[in-house]
């Protein structure tokens, strides 16, 4: 593990559990705020090349700045990038390859320190109180050494692991829980796995769709989407959207798509719906116990729907070419119409968009 710059973390934590939101107690310089209001996109890179990078978007000058954790801290971010979690002023970037997190000041991208120790296949990271968990598939041919690995936020140092089902993929918080998503890893699952952040263990696995991709939190439900399995599996499965009691953790409601070929993703609340994708299509979802038939507009200029965010009243999807390789894209379309907005080049294999 690295601890270069062990104390500057620790002071920004320090700072950032110190400041009550309704005051202006902790101002930064100006000129280290180059990166205070926009758009980050997270580049993959390609698989086993370490050119993994991120990419920002001037939202005011509509200016884009390609390579920016390079250019601050004169070295490479890493072999392909899978996720970012953001938590007040840092911002913590998983490397899938490189079996590292790194850790930066999400204002000015430099570097605050680097975990590189007990990940293996890491995907995912959240925050809990004081601690990072970290979703890890493991050697994706085992089936059974699949886990959460849990670190300290102040000085980055490993404080233990949670064994977990196979293919532990994106994570959400709330009240001391985390609900996990397995899709499965080189295989295929379907559960949403419940573990108490108060003892460090799993207190419950929910049955939902094959390979749920996406989650939201609404009051006391927990939503999951499920694409289902893939017309390459032993058995294609359609998608299914799941409701969950966060209060009893009971699988509250199932609905199951009439189609086996339709597999949605990338679940979105927005404006009082919920909002999916599939292929290059957009879906509206308004909870009232009718899945949408028709398309409310599709993407027609994308090449591949790999990122995807809904805020205030925009679209947005980071595109990587058909081929996958060389730079792709980041598009923003009107919530309301489905226009395309703006279009800005980033770098290769786009495959999230996070905001400041």
């Amino acid at each position: 593990m690295n601890y270069k710059h062990y104390l500057a973390l620790f002071c920004l934590v320090f700072i950032f559990n110190s400041c009550d939101d309704d005051t202006d107690c902790c101002p930064m310089p100006e000129e280290e705020t180059q990166f205070e209001s926009g758009i980050f996109v997270l580049n993959e890179g390609n698989f086993g090349s370490g050119n993994a990078s991120v990419s920002f978007i001037d939202s005011e000058n509509e200016q884009i700045s390609n390579n920016i954790f390079s250019n601050v801290n004169s070295r490479d971010l890493g072999d392909t990038a899978q996720s970012i979690e953001m938590v007040g002023e840092l911002a913590l970037i998983v490397l899938n390859v490189s079996n590292r997190l790194e850790i930066v000041n999400r204002y000015t991208f430099e570097s605050l320190g680097t975990i590189d120790a007990e990940l293996n296949n890491p995907r995912y990271a959240v925050v809990e109180g004081d601690k990072i968990y970290v979703s890890n598939w493991g050697d994706g041919m085992d089936p059974d050494d699949d886990f959460l690995s849990i670190f300290s936020l102040n000085d980055l140092s490993f404080l233990g692991s949670v064994p977990v089902p196979e293919g532990p993929e994106k994570m959400v918080v709330t009240n001391n829980t985390i609900y996990v998503a397995h899709t499965g890893g080189f295989s295929f699952n379907n559960i949403v796995s419940v573990v108490d952040t108060q003892t460090n263990s799993i207190i419950k696995e929910i049955e939902v769709g094959d390979q749920p991709n996406s989650m939201v939190v609404q009051g006391i439900d927990l939503w999951v989407l499920a694409s289902g399995k893939p017309a390459y599996a032993d058995e294609e499965t359609p998608g299914e959207l799941s409701r969950i009691d966060i209060t009893s953790n009971e699988l509250a409601e199932t609905y199951e798509f009439p189609e086996s070929s339709f597999h949605p993703s990338n679940l979105s609340l927005a404006d009082g719906s919920a909002y999916f994708t599939a292929g290059k299509a957009l879906f509206r979802y308004n909870f009232d116990f009718n899945l949408p038939e028709t398309a409310e507009f599709s993407f027609d200029e994308i090449s591949v729907l790999y990122g995807f965010e809904i805020r205030d009243g925009k679209i947005y999807i980071a595109s990587p070419n058909s081929d996958f390789t060389g730079n792709g894209n980041l598009y923003i379309y009107d919530l309301a119409n489905g226009s395309l907005l703006e279009q800005f080049p980033v770098g290769i294999n786009p495959n999230g968009i996070y905001f400041n």
